[in-house]
C-alpha cells in the first residue's frame, strides 16, 4: 500500500493505475505459481511416487493435479476469510524459517558432502520443519501476538538458527550412524553425481514424465 499511495501522490491517476496493474499481475503470477508448485508435488511426488510407486500414467496425474488445484484454492480461500483481520506477517518467517531448516541443509549437502544418506537427509529434514514450526508457535508472533498469551514460550520471533542447526546436526549424526547397503552405495555414487551437479555432464537429456 506504501507503493500504491506513493504513485499516486508523485504521479496522479495514471502512474497509480500503471503501479496497481503491475501489483495486480505480481499478485496473479505469485498465485499461479504457488497453486502449480503445490498441485505438481501432489500429483507428481505424492500420487505418482508415494502411492502408486512411479506406477501412474501421465493422463492419472494430470486429473489428480486438477483436483489439487481445486482443492488448493478453497483451502487458500478459506484461509483468507479465516485470517481476514489478522496480521499474517508471521507467515513470511515461518516460510524462510521452513526453507532453512528443512531445503536448505539438505539441498547443501546433498551437492557437497559425500557421507549423506537418505536415512540422514529425511531425519535432518523432518527435525528442522517441526523445530521450525513448533518455535514459530511457540514464539512471540504466534503464541502472545495471535493467540493472545501474556509470555512466548520461545522467546525469539525467528528461529531459524536455532531449528536449522537442529536440522543440520541430526543429519550429520544419523548419516554417520548409517551403515547400511543404500548408505554406503549412495557414498559410492557420490563422485557421479558432484560432477553433474556442478557441470550438468550427463544431464542434457530431457526425462519423460
Amino acid at each position: 500500500m506504501a507503493a500504491i499511495h506513493l504513485s499516486k501522490a508523485m504521479g496522479g491517476d495514471l502512474f497509480l493505475g500503471f503501479i496497481s496493474a503491475v501489483a495486480f499481475a505480481t499478485i496473479l503470477a505469485v498465485v499461479s505459481g504457488l497453486t502449480l508448485a503445490g498441485a505438481t508435488a501432489v500429483s507428481h511426488d505424492l500420487y505418482a511416487h508415494c502411492l502408486k510407486h512411479g506406477k501412474a500414467s501421465e493422463q492419472d496425474e494430470i486429473r489428480v493435479s486438477r483436483f489439487a488445484t481445486l482443492a488448493l484454492g478453497i483451502a487458500a480461500i478459506a484461509l483468507g476469510i479465516l485470517f481476514e483481520k489478522q496480521n499474517i506477517a508471521f507467515m513470511v518467517g515461518l516460510a524462510f524459517a521452513i526453507a532453512a531448516s528443512a531445503n536448505f541443509p539438505i539441498l547443501f549437502f546433498s551437492m557437497f558432502w559425500e557421507k549423506l544418506s537418505t536415512r540422514g537427509a529425511l531425519v535432518g529434514g523432518w527435525v528442522g520443519l517441526l523445530s521450525a514450526v513448533t518455535m514459530v508457535i511457540l514464539g512471540p508472533i504466534v503464541w502472545v501476538d495471535i493467540l493472545g498469551n501474556e509470555n512466548a514460550i520461545f522467546p525469539y520471533k525467528y528461529p531459524a538458527l536455532f531449528s536449522m542447526s537442529a536440522g543440520i546436526i541430526c543429519l550429520i549424526v544419523v548419516s554417520l550412524m548409517d551403515k547400511s547397503r543404500g548408505a554406503r552405495d549412495e557414498r559410492e555414487a557420490f563422485s557421479d553425481q558432484y560432477v553433474r551437479s556442478m557441470t550438468g555432464i550427463g544431464a542434457e537429456q530431457a526425462s519423460d514424465h
